[in-house]
């Protein structure tokens, strides 16, 4: 009690906490309180410990230690009060695996999105018990880095494929490093979006599915400097090239999904034009019925009003007596 709440965060994520309030208040002032307070925004981050004197929030003299947390943030005016309070709800985050080289069946798939120079673009929550990374430390990063380097070579071979045909089913099992510096085995769909216009790959959709847990069933750990994997100079070389291969096939131009592409864009585009002409020609035959239709109005309407002057005429003129 007293105490800052930033003081028990992990100074990796104060910025990501500090950003996430102030977009909160932000979106608060535009928008309906009564919907902020039913839609709580959501962040990961790893909050300090303390359980003891002997080991607790006051001792400087060891490493500290974090655990993982949900945060959900939620504005609150209590007893109609001018103040408004922050409420914000932990949950504990743990890691999916409980023994080494786990199997796993009925795992919760998580996604990824990586640009063609392989740079993370989102990851989903599902992944976090999986990989043990947060959304703000891995976003950015180099999607390629996080393979195994012995399943570069077929890894290459499925963006390859991924380029000709824009996707790619369900591939065999490979490795993906977790924060702990352990490797996660995984199956993978993958789905690719190419621009019509400019024919090229924009980024690569992967959907993955855990099959086999690291050796360190803690994803959270921080890694061990032995559970690293240590690779010669050659496999490191090697893998730098396989890497650059692969950003090399996914900034090609002229792949069978770009035509597709741009044919559907070209079919939308006829569709749109045959669309229009009906519309036009529609409105053209309602116009030239209605003007039809008035100057039909128009001709009975003299019509009838000269019929009535001819049969008054005849009415009057046999009134008139013959001299």
């Amino acid at each position: 009690i007293g105490k800052s709440f930033t003081d028990f965060i992990h100074p990796k994520d104060c910025e990501t906490f500090s950003s996430q309030i102030s977009s909160d208040l932000t979106l608060r002032k535009d928008v309906n309180a009564s919907y902020l307070e039913e839609n709580a925004s959501t962040m990961f981050c790893r909050m300090r410990q303390f359980k003891r004197l002997a080991s607790g929030f006051g001792i400087t003299n060891r490493m500290t230690a974090y655990m993982p947390f949900l945060l959900k943030f939620l504005f609150k005016n209590i007893n109609d009060e001018d103040v408004v309070y922050l409420v914000i709800q932990a949950i504990p985050y743990y890691s999916a695996f409980k023994t080494p080289n786990e199997k796993l069946t009925n795992a919760v798939p998580f996604v990824i999105k990586h640009a063609a120079d392989g740079c993370l673009k989102y990851i989903d929550r599902e992944s976090v018990s999986y990989l043990g990374y947060f959304p703000q430390d891995i976003m950015e990063k180099d999607t390629f880095q996080l393979y195994h380097p012995n399943d570069l070579d077929y890894l290459a071979y499925v963006y390859e494929t991924i380029v000709r045909e824009g996707n790619f089913d369900r591939s065999r099992p490979y490795r993906i490093m977790a924060q702990n510096g352990e490797y996660v085995k995984i199956e993978t769909e993958w789905l690719s979006f190419i621009n019509p216009w400019s024919r090229k790959l924009e980024y690569v959709i992967a959907k993955h599915y855990v099959i086999e847990g690291p050796s360190n069933p803690d994803v959270f750990a921080p890694p061990e400097p032995e559970s690293i994997f240590n690779f010669d100079e050659d496999e490191i070389l090697r893998s730098e090239a396989l890497r650059r291969n692969i950003r090399i096939a996914l900034s090609e131009v002229l792949t069978k999904p770009a035509q597709i592409s741009q044919e559907q864009m070209m079919k939308k585009c006829q569709d749109i034009a045959v669309f229009m002409e009906r519309f036009i020609d529609k409105a053209f035959y309602n116009d030239e019925h209605i003007n039809s239709r008035n100057e039909t109005i128009s001709i009975n309407s003299n019509s009838g009003k000269l019929g009535d002057s001819e049969y008054t005429g005849g009415k009057l003129s046999c009134e008139t007596p013959v001299n």
